[in-house]
């Protein structure tokens, strides 16, 4: 049965209805929040950018959407039906967070999304709420200041000012309402580098990423990285089309193209990529490594299926059962585990609601359980590559020691790096938060 009534939808532009019913799914699983793609197939350019645009605002600034609408409600958040949770959500991340579009077709609209559903009769607290939260805002600046409480920051550094102080508390409070990153997070992150870093990174956790490349000709799509050999993508300009006009381009951040390179002056004979995922480390070292021969593996078919597209780069694809026949063969071997995405909250912006130390520990042992099952490939001389997209020292440099422990491997190189890049800032200096390690297996002196 569908969410909404026929004639509800006849009233709701297609954008909203796509968006809504997507984020209604979301709002019930909260804040167990995995990436689930918007199918836009079938709307025109105009309403597949507004359908995107609302999921995605209200998945990154889910807490700050939240924070501006609580306090305007007499039943606790928590108790309300989830169609009003969305239309409370989505509106306000229209009136509060993108631009140019009519207040009066954010709020009609979101109220008219209630009709023919189980909380219909709240559809005047959906419009009455959201009337509200157009009267909280004052005016346009062009710079939000996290120390001001009646300020709320966008994307792009800019911001409103509130006739409230919405955001009083403490800091530790403020940022993480405000940026989305919630407090485990910040709290966390505190407890190990102090509180500017965490709100740093906090500031990170929300900006707009740009879109980075390497190994791609330079083009007027595509502007300088301060990396060297990488590139962005102009705002409005079209990935496909150059990726399109140059096929060996990879779309990958300095920070996760390091750990390949770090393995540049390595002559492997047998490499394995036994998380490949969908082949972007995979597509790097068939490009650095064009002698070896590179297996890549997964243990999700749908990813194993993606990476049948990669035999045209010489690349093997096997299961990781069949890996078992490489046992103390693999001189390379990569694994770049599961892991929480703290280090790329601002690309992966479902994770940014599940970081907790639960959550945290729970994929430690995932990691430690894969390397168990993976390190019988190494050969006598073979070199771990162990990578994450996290910045927590309980993924990175935490299991490097296990691993150095337990399974008679030495560090070679590390390197830890947790992100740049901020609100408004030049993308050319955006980097992703990440780690890499480089291990081999130990020699036994002679004598």
């Amino acid at each position: 049965m569908p969410l909404v009534s026929e004639s509800t939808q006849k009233r709701v532009s297609a954008a909203r209805r796509l968006a809504y019913g997507h984020l209604a799914e979301r709002v019930k699983r909260y804040p167990d929040l995995f990436p689930s793609q918007l199918d836009v197939t079938g709307l025109n350019d105009r309403d597949a950018r507004l359908a995107m645009a609302i999921d995605r605002a209200v998945t990154l600034r889910w807490l700050t959407l939240q924070a501006v609408i609580e306090p305007m409600l007499s039943m606790p958040w928590n108790k309300q039906h989830h169609v009003v949770k969305t239309a409370l959500l989505a509106g306000a991340a229209q009136l509060l967070l993108l631009d140019r579009i009519p207040d009066h077709a954010a709020i009609d609209e979101s109220v008219e999304w209630c009709r023919g559903t189980p909380a219909e009769r709240a559809k005047g607290v959906v419009n009455a709420v959201l009337r509200r939260i157009v009267r909280l805002r004052c005016e346009r600046i062009e710079k939000a200041d996290l120390s001001e409480v009646d300020q709320i920051i966008r994307t792009d550094g800019s911001g409103w000012s509130l006739t409230e102080p919405v955001f009083a508390g403490d800091i530790a409070d403020r940022v993480s309402k405000q940026t989305g990153c919630g407090r485990p997070l910040y709290d966390r992150i505190a407890a190990l580098h102090g509180q500017d870093e965490a709100t740093r990174i906090a500031l990170h956790s929300m900006a707009d990423p740009p879109i980075i490349l390497h190994h791609a000709d330079a083009c007027d799509a595509l502007a300088p990285h301060e990396q060297p050999g990488f590139h962005i993508l102009r705002p409005g300009e079209s990935l496909r089309g150059v990726l399109a006009d140059c096929p060996s381009a990879i779309v990958q951040d300095p920070t996760a193209a390091a750990a390949v390179r770090a393995t540049e002056s390595m002559v492997p004979d047998c490499i394995v990529d036994f998380c490949a995922g969908r082949g972007t480390k995979t597509r790097q070292l068939a490009a650095m490594h064009p002698d070896a021969r590179l297996i890549a593996s997964d243990k999700s078919k749908l990813h194993l299926r993606t990476l049948q597209e990669l035999k045209p780069l010489g690349v093997e694809v096997l299961t990781q059962a069949d890996l078992t026949a490489l046992a103390g063969q693999v001189d390379l071997l990569v694994l770049d585990v599961p892991c929480t995405n703290s280090g790329v909250l601002a690309r992966r912006i479902e994770a940014r609601h599940r970081q907790t130390s639960e959550f945290r520990l729970q994929l430690r042992d995932v990691q430690r359980q894969i390397a168990a099952d993976a390190l019988a490939l190494l050969s006598p001389r073979g070199t771990l590559l162990w990578t994450t997209c996290s910045i927590d020292p309980d993924e990175n440099e935490s299991q490097v020691e296990w691993l150095t422990k337990w399974h008679d491997l030495e560090v070679e190189i590390m390197c830890a790096e947790r992100g740049q890049g901020l609100p408004g800032e030049n993308p050319e200096v955006w980097r992703d938060g990440g780690f890499f390690a480089k291990l081999r297996r130990r020699q036994v002196q002679p004598g």
